[in-house]
């Protein structure tokens, strides 16, 4: 008998055991285990889906913490630049405002006591112009070694004791002083710019017309004239002089004029000492400048010490708020002093500058000795200041053939040796520089 071919029959189902090989070659075919499989299979994609989805939601996760980071990093960046831009802002506002607190306005002056010619230095000024008599005078020889000091300032100020009453009257000593018209010339070329004139001697001439006379030749000089007076308009008028943008106010006042008494001259023609006029100058002198100076010529002849009208008034000028008081009259130096007002001001007081040129006919040492003040009114946004505060010693020469100024620095012994007063002194230079530093006080002295 033949045999078949099975792939040529279908198969006949059968009932038979099977073994474990016969298990695992047909797992596959048992339906149960494919649905099992298949839920198995389903769970690990979508656990595999999860995974997925998980580490790209990580990674978006992280990109975007990467994005927030630079844009933090970029915020922190444009942050500190305009952090940097406003400190450059500010930097440049601050220096702005450091640019304007140092544009200032600065003015050095300088300023001497009593320039008080008599009838000899007349003579020596005749003399040193020519043929003697011949009606010419010369006072510029007097003042050639000051004169590059007073010349180097950008104001300067000198308190001209002697009124110019004319020619006519002549040179003059005591007891009624008179100084001849050159003297303004002289004044001019040395350098001086202010020029204060009420003093004791104010009048000396007075009744012969000396006033008018002196204010005429001041008139014709360019420098400001205060004091005295030919009119009521000259005497109310404020003094005033402009100097690098600051604005000066001059004021002068006398305690009193030899041999009259203030009822029997015109109102107007002497600038007495008085409380009221003051207080009024003062508050008008503030309302058109910046700097206020007052010369006053007061106290006691010979004391270096201020009496008490001096501390009364220096007083009642700082609670004014006065600037600067240049003090005239004693014939001897006083102290430098600051003194403060009721407002908290404080006021420079130069109690007593001395004698500038002078011959009296018995001098002591002390009336020889003079001073010369320094200083830079400072003008900023802040107000005024006064800054470079010196005090120069001077002596006033007198030899058998020389009258002249001098710096005491600048003064040599040799001429010491020639002074005609001064022979009582060991070493007059020392003297001169120990006396100024006892007297002035606790300021720099130039000596």
């Amino acid at each position: 008998m033949s045999r078949t071919s099975r792939s040529n029959r279908k198969p006949i189902p059968q009932h038979r055991r099977m073994d474990s090989h016969d298990n695992a070659d047909n797992c596959s075919a048992n339906p149960l285990k494919s649905r099992l499989v298949a839920i198995i299979a389903a769970i690990v994609l979508l656990l595999l889906f999860a995974g997925a989805g998980y580490a790209i939601f990580n990674s978006l996760s992280a990109a975007n913490k990467d994005a927030d980071a630079d844009d933090v990093a970029a915020m922190g960046d444009a942050a500190t630049l305009n952090s940097s831009a406003t400190s450059i802002d500010d930097g440049s506002l601050a220096s702005n405002s450091d640019n304007n607190a140092s544009e200032e306005q600065r003015v050095s002056f300088l300023a001497v006591g009593d320039n008080l010619p008599d009838d000899d230095i007349g003579a020596y000024a005749d003399a040193c112009a020519g043929e003697t008599g011949d009606g010419a005078y010369d006072y510029s020889s007097l003042y050639a070694p000051i004169a590059p000091y007073v010349q180097s300032a950008d104001l300067a100020y000198i308190k001209q004791e002697t009124h110019l009453g004319g020619d006519d009257i002549g040179p003059r000593g005591w007891p009624s002083f008179n100084t001849t018209d050159a003297m303004a010339n002289a004044v001019v070329d040395t350098g001086f710019d202010l020029v204060a004139s009420a003093s004791n001697h104010s009048y000396d001439w007075g009744y012969f017309g000396a006033v008018d006379h002196s204010r005429q030749v001041w008139a014709q000089q360019p420098v400001v004239f205060t004091g005295t007076a030919a009119n009521e308009e000259q005497a109310q008028s404020i003094a005033t002089i402009e100097r690098d943008g600051i604005v000066f106010s001059l004021l002068d006042y006398t305690y009193g004029v030899n041999g009259y008494s203030q009822s029997v001259l015109a109102s107007y023609s002497v600038n007495y000492i008085d409380e009221e006029r003051i207080r009024a100058d003062v508050a008008r002198a503030h309302e058109i400048s910046d700097v206020v100076l007052v010369a006053m010529h007061w106290g006691t002849e010979n004391q270096t010490e201020p009496d008490g009208d001096q501390l009364y008034y220096a007083q009642l000028l700082a609670d004014l708020e006065v600037d600067v008081v240049l003090g005239s009259h004693p014939h001897v130096i006083g102290p430098l002093a600051w003194v403060e007002g009721s407002t908290g001001h404080k006021t420079l007081v130069a109690y007593s500058l001395g004698n500038f040129l002078s011959n009296h006919e018995y001098p002591l040492p002390e009336n020889e000795l003079g001073g010369m003040l320094s200083c830079d009114f400072v003008k900023t946004v802040s107000g005024i200041a006064i800054e470079n505060i010196v005090w120069t010693p001077l002596v006033n020469h007198t030899s058998a053939d020389m009258r002249a100024v001098f710096a005491v620095k600048d003064y040599t012994p040799e001429l010491a040796a020639e002074h005609q007063f001064l022979g009582g002194l060991a070493d007059p230079i020392a003297w001169f520089k120990l006396t100024s530093k006892q007297i002035v006080g606790d300021f720099t002295i130039d000596s």
